[in-house]
């Protein structure tokens, strides 16, 4: 099942950002696990996957809905 979201931050220059789910957990993400051809920004709206790594919560499978 895929959560919905929004980027909260996103540091384009060093490739990483993080995701706000509807209930207000975040999500790391790497911008390789944005869709091609899709740019996010502050405040877009994603849906995403979360997996759970040894660093903590993870988004993976991004694009813009």
């Amino acid at each position: 099942m895929m959560l919905k979201g929004t980027v909260k931050t996103i540091e384009r220059s060093k490739g990483w950002g993080f995701i706000e789910d509807q209930e207000g957990y975040d999500y790391f993400f790497n911008v390789a696990n944005v869709r091609k051809g899709q740019t996010l920004k502050k405040g877009t709206r994603v849906k995403f996957d979360a997996v759970e790594t040894n660093k903590g919560s993870e988004a993976e499978n991004i694009s813009i809905y």
